[in-house]
């Protein structure tokens, strides 16, 4: 797209009036054509040292491996290199010694466990040595337990979603002065609930593929976006549950189906679901498409660098006469690049919980597969 300019301003980058009096500095405006574009320059714009930055990771690491250092002291050492090597700017500097806030925002966010597999964090350890050995109670309530345990009034038959961005969790031991919306306490836990005040929080939640991992994505969908008293209330496949069940609304007071709940109740928090449901389907095909050629392309790789060697080999070089008069025709060289020793990763593969090692043991499989039979 080429703007109209006059002769006389040629030289003259492209402004607004009324933004440079406020803005008061330097200003080329230009017109965005591509939302993608936009972002990755900003991005690239505001994260320049962070290249820098792991670069000098990445040699730390490698140093750290190559002196066999354990992984509490290569942690220390990432650690120590991170902080002692960060550029920070004059502005934040000053901002940071006179404590003033970096960030402003509009809204809050809050992340959404929903899953059943979703990660808990362990009880204070002073907690922990006073309870009984035989206790499975060890793990601290996060949003999702304190999701189903909400009091039973009209008000709380909502999905996880809205009780996440419209409610905020509070202790009962904290004493709120004055609370300008009512503070309602849950039934079991030590907890109470209160109404958002300004804007109702902006949510986040795993991400699961719909292609390859359907249970986990049905799930977790459902989980989010339909109002349920336990994960018992959910019935497996999920997939079908999705498409087929029916659920007794205490609103409507009928049943309604799971799908058109899920459906209205997703709205609000994504918009296009159509347009993002579609895109999201294509980049899942083209991930697993992509998958499928990788083997493909490196063994092209490998074919065209091994063709590009003998033919190196075959001219008439003095540079490689001393190559050609050595070379015996009845040896062999096996070369292969080891990156870990099999001591060194014996404790990474014991170390590993069974989904991980079901994913490396099916990539490792693959390979194998892979190498014996290419086509």
């Amino acid at each position: 797209m080429i703007h109209k300019r006059e002769p006389n301003a040629r030289w003259v980058n492209q402004y607004n009036e009324e933004i440079l009096r406020a803005w008061n500095a330097n200003m080329d405006i230009q017109f965005v054509l591509d939302p993608y574009a936009c972002a990755k320059y900003l991005m690239s714009y505001t994260t320049k040292p962070e290249r820098e930055m792991s670069l000098l990771l990445e040699a730390t690491h490698k140093e750290c491996r190559e002196g066999n250092m354990t992984v509490r002291e290569e942690m220390k050492k990432l650690t120590g290199t991170f902080f002692n090597h960060r550029q920070v700017s004059v502005q934040e500097a000053i901002y940071r010694a006179t404590k003033m806030p970096l960030t402003y925002s509009s809204r809050g966010f809050v992340f959404i466990p929903a899953h059943s597999n979703s990660c808990k964090f362990l009880k204070p350890h002073n907690i922990l040595k006073e309870m009984d050995p035989d206790d499975q109670n060890i793990y601290m309530s996060n949003l999702a337990d304190k999701y189903f345990d909400r009091p039973n009034d009209p008000e709380f038959d909502i999905c996880m979603a809205d009780f996440a961005s419209e409610y905020e969790i509070v202790s009962i031991n904290k004493n709120v002065k004055n609370p300008k919306t009512p503070i309602k306490r849950l039934q079991t836990l030590n907890f109470a609930v209160k109404k958002r005040v300004n804007r109702n929080a902006i949510i986040r939640y795993p991400y699961f593929n719909r292609e390859t991992d359907k249970e986990n994505y049905f799930e977790n969908l459902l989980c989010l976006y339909l109002p349920i008293r336990s994960r018992d209330d959910l019935k497996k496949p999920y997939e079908l549950f999705y498409q087929t069940g029916e659920i007794f609304d205490n609103r409507q007071q009928c049943n309604v189906k799971v799908k058109d709940v899920v459906h209205e109740n997703r709205r609000k928090f994504e918009t296009n679901i159509k347009e993002t449901g579609e895109a999201e389907s294509l980049f899942n095909q083209l991930s697993l498409t992509l998958k499928d050629n990788d083997w493909a392309e490196i063994v092209a790789n490998k074919q065209s660098n091994n063709i590009w060697s003998t033919e190196i080999e075959q001219e008439e070089n003095p540079d490689f006469n001393l190559i050609h008069k050595t070379k015996n025709k009845n040896t062999f060289s096996d070369m292969k690049q080891t990156y870990c020793t099999t001591n060194e990763i014996r404790p990474l593969l014991e170390s590993m919980n069974h989904e991980q090692q079901e994913i490396f043991y099916y990539v490792r499989e693959w390979c194998i597969k892979r190498l014996h039979n290419p086509q």
